[in-house]
């Protein structure tokens, strides 16, 4: 028989100090019975989750009523109040050090965990979030290496609900449109999806006006987002709204027969428009062929139970279903939590493997490494300072206090700190948050009317008392009467070692974060300014919309008259955010067991020359020649197809014949976290372009304005959106952009917390050792050499520190930059470079104050003696 686990004793404990005594029975022996259950899942876990529910239960209606009769004990309270009051004023310079490295941390802490509990909660509003999966695809490359993406083939969609009893619901959704959206003389350009009529039933979105039962009962209909409808139809968009028409994508004319709720922030999926999935398969037949990815595919289960069935089942649906399909290559079918998706959308080799989880976790460590750091500050100023506190300590112990009493009082200054501290630092982050919300791009909010969020305010001004209070009041309430009287108290080699443990920690963390700082800053640099195979720079990226697919010689003519304009050239996509592949591809000596996924790219004859890309051998397209069906490739796509010399090689795609011509140099269409993919060129069909790619010269205004106008005279009717090429390609490194600008600040903030307990410190010692430092200088030592008998101690420490760091450092910076396919390499700048921020500030902080202890006139320290 299983022996049962009981919660830890402790808080079972403080459970009953404060429930009431007629709930406590109920409410401890339910909670036991679910921590059980708890426990033999994640120990850690059922601990946690413990914590959490006694916080959550600290409230009126179950906190037990207190009342302090005891004349006796209010004057007590008020005496610790009191002292520790005039402690206070009487040392304001440990006060001040104290309570500014508390608000520094906490405030730190506070804006940290604003940012991860924001991103924590993406996508957890759905009721059936823990229910909701999607379907992912991984499709087998070159050398092995597998591709994951979440464009999945039809006819897989509608097999698992014809066929598999555990489905609950499933809906399609397309990938991100973004169409123009108009009605009467109002039209905006808007994003949105093609999504099945299951959609709200799955996901938690709001419809604000229509009927969920009757969606899209008619193929023609439209839901538009509340927001769209304040700008078509207004403030009273209610009344009107329903029933209206509008045009969208310029050609077709939709009835709204509803509006939802704008999806908000914590929504990871953003529209503004959904219409039918149906009205998509109908006008596109190709979606289904097994062959072909089209929309997402999300589905619910009826019995959680069943997940590994569905996955097991699931994983070679595509490979037994296109056996004699030519359009199809080897791949495989899995299935992941849609809930972990936005936190954990890396994969690697058709495995999850991060995502911005990464930077979720690093700063939560760093809030984490920072309260801990201010909290170690108090507890060093505290230990330190405990000498001079000694006669007060003996005194009270004559007059008959006990050990417990003199703890209390050590407790009540530290609260009283603490709880001064968490006040003030939720003023400066209420002040601070706005710019703290530019830096990260978010909105985030400190939400005083949430029970939660004060409770959990309440707990770190415990947490803090508790943490920061308990060494000390220990450690002072031991002394022997005797010697505290004398004021010749030594705190023995356990609270020296101490002291010097926390500041080797202190300076290890801000060691720690300096390097990662360090390392994240060269990647950006290394991934942002890499030769990408080719020229970014003064490239403008223009979506073709309308009728200028059919216009494009004419729409590039014009642009060439412009002159800022040096080249123009189409693409199917833009060239570095690319992924339009094929399974379909086939070449001489091919085995017909291989299944490779190639990236196609559609493009005109000017593609190569205007990209800046370089040739590897063969020629380019030519105008002269007829190039409409024949190919160029990568040096990727020439290694995949195993041609020593690929110039003259047949190659077909899509049922089109051709030859190879040329063999381009690699360049990348992704980001750096992913290896270059086998990619085909082809000319066959400019007018498929989805976007025209234009090198400007001089003026950079000028040239804008002039492709906007023309832009707009030959497609009055869209909206001009463009982007610079090289902005596109930063945008991608947003998240590390911002992490490193986070990390950053923090390292800068856990050195000055470190310096400022420093500086208490070489206070303390400076100040034990006056006596010896003035009879050294009478026998002739000079000011430096007491300076550096002072900071020899520390310099140490920090020698420590950097030893201890160094290899904590540099694992944790070499699993991160593992992440990327392409990075830049360890080396021992970051590391030399943050060792040496940290010696300077030290010993500039030590120094300082060594130089005063130094500098203070023998006499005035020997006069007693």
């Amino acid at each position: 028989m299983k022996r049962p686990s009981y919660p830890p004793r402790f808080l079972s404990r403080f459970l009953e100090w404060f429930c009431k005594p007629s709930l406590y029975e109920d409410v401890s022996g339910d909670l036991s019975e679910i921590y059980d259950k708890k426990h033999s899942v994640s120990p850690y876990k059922a601990n946690l989750w413990y914590l959490l529910s006694i916080v959550k239960l600290f409230r009126p209606g179950i906190i037990r009523s207190f009342s302090i009769t005891n004349p006796f004990a209010m004057s007590m309270l008020t005496n610790y109040l009191t002292v520790a009051v005039r402690n206070a004023k009487k040392y304001k310079s440990y006060t001040f050090l104290n309570l500014m490295g508390l608000v520094i941390g906490v405030t730190s802490s506070m804006l940290i965990f604003l940012w991860v509990n924001d991103e924590v909660k993406v996508d957890q509003f759905h009721e059936n979030g823990d229910r909701i999966y999607q379907l992912f695809r991984n499709m087998k490359q070159s050398e092995g290496a597998i591709n994951t993406t979440e464009s999945i083939p039809k006819p897989a969609g509608d097999l698992m609900l014809a066929e598999y009893p555990e489905i609950d619901q499933l809906t399609y959704m397309s990938w991100e449109m973004n169409l123009r959206v108009s009605h009467e003389d109002k039209n905006f350009s808007e994003s949105g999806y093609c999504v099945s009529r299951s959609f709200f039933d799955m996901f938690s979105f709001e419809l604000l006006e229509g009927n969920k039962n009757s969606i899209y009962a008619q193929l023609n209909e439209v839901l538009i987002s509340r927001n769209l409808a304040e700008r078509l139809f207004g403030s009273d968009w209610s009344s009107k709204a329903v029933g209206s028409s509008v045009m969208i994508g310029g050609d077709e004319s939709f009835v709204i027969s509803g509006v939802f709720e704008n999806p908000g922030r914590h929504s990871s999926l953003q529209f503004d428009w959904l219409i039918p999935a149906q009205h998509y398969f109908n006008q596109n037949e190709w979606v289904d062929n097994w062959g072909n990815g089209s929309f997402k595919v999300y589905f619910t289960l009826r019995d959680e139970s069943q997940l590994e069935a569905v996955r097991s089942r699931v994983h070679n649906e595509i490979i037994d279903h296109t056996q004699d399909n030519d359009m199809a290559g080897e791949e495989t079918l899995i299935v992941h939590r849609f809930s972990e998706y936005y936190l954990q959308s890396n994969f690697e080799n058709g495995v999850k493997s991060g995502g911005r989880i990464v930077y979720v976790r690093i700063m939560t460590a760093a809030g984490l490494f920072l309260l801990l750091i201010a909290v170690i500050n108090f507890m060093n100023l505290a230990t330190a300072r405990s000498g001079r506190r000694s006669k007060e300590v003996g005194v009270r112990k004559v007059l008959g206090a006990r050990r417990a009493s003199i703890r209390t009082q050590f407790y009540v200054e530290a609260f009283m700190i603490s709880t001064l501290a968490v006040l003030l630092s939720m003023g400066l982050a209420w002040l601070l948050l706005p710019y703290f919300s530019q830096l990260v791009g978010k909105q985030l909010m400190l939400d005083f009317s949430n029970l939660n969020f004060l409770l959990i305010l309440l707990g770190l001004i415990v947490l803090l008392g508790v943490f920061s209070g308990s060494y000390p009041a220990l450690l002072i309430s031991r002394f022997q009467i005797s010697s505290a009287l004398r004021g010749g108290v030594h705190q023995g080699k356990t609270a020296g070692m101490l002291r010097r443990s926390l500041v080797v920690f202190q300076f290890a963390v801000a060691m720690i974060l300096l390097v990662g700082t360090g390392i994240v800053y060269e990647q950006l640099q290394y991934v942002l300014n890499k030769d990408l195979g080719l020229n970014k720079e003064n490239m403008v990226l223009v979506e073709l919309k309308g009728n200028l697919n059919e216009r494009l010689d004419a729409y590039k003519n014009e642009l060439l008259s412009i002159p800022e304009v040096s080249s123009v050239t189409v693409s199917s996509g833009n060239p570095i955010s690319y992924g339009r592949s094929t399974s379909s591809a086939s070449w001489e000596s091919k085995s017909p067991e291989a299944g490779y996924e190639i990236n196609v790219m559609l493009t005109d004859k000017e593609f190569v020359q205007t990209m800046g890309m370089r040739m590897k051998e063969g020629r380019d397209f030519k105008d002269e020649l007829n190039d409409s069906t024949n190919f160029l490739i990568n040096e990727v796509a020439a290694e995949l197809m195993g041609f020593e010399n690929p110039i003259g090689k047949q190659l077909s795609f899509w049922g089109i014949d051709g030859r190879i011509v040329g063999v381009v140099r690699d360049f990348h269409m992704r980001d750096m976290y992913r290896p270059i993919a086998p990619l085909i060129i082809s000319c066959i069909s400019p007018s498929n372009a989805t976007v025209a790619l234009i090198r400007i010269q001089g003026s950079t205004n000028e040239a804008i304005a002039s492709i906007e106008a023309l832009t707009k005279d030959m497609n009055p009717q869209y909206e001009f959106e463009y982007e610079f090429l090289d902005q596109a390609y930063q945008a991608n490194y947003q998240n590390e952009m911002t992490v490193s600008r986070l990390i950053g600040i923090f390292a800068v903030l856990s050195i000055i917390i470190s310096s400022m307990g420093l500086l208490g410190l070489a206070a303390f010692t400076a100040e034990q050792r006056s006596k010896e430092l003035s009879i050294r200088r009478v026998h002739g030592a000079t000011i430096s050499q007491l300076m550096v008998l002072l900071s020899s101690d520390y310099v140490r420490l920090m020698l420590v520190a950097f030893v201890i760091a160094t290899p904590v450092a540099y694992y944790y910076a070499n699993q991160w930059l593992s992440n990327f396919e392409f990075s830049t390499s360890l080396s021992l700048v970051e590391f030399v470079g943050a060792a040496g921020v940290i010696f300077l500030v030290g010993i500039l902080t030590v120094g300082y104050r060594s130089l005063m202890a130094a500098r203070v006139n023998p006499a005035d320290a020997l006069k007693d003696e």
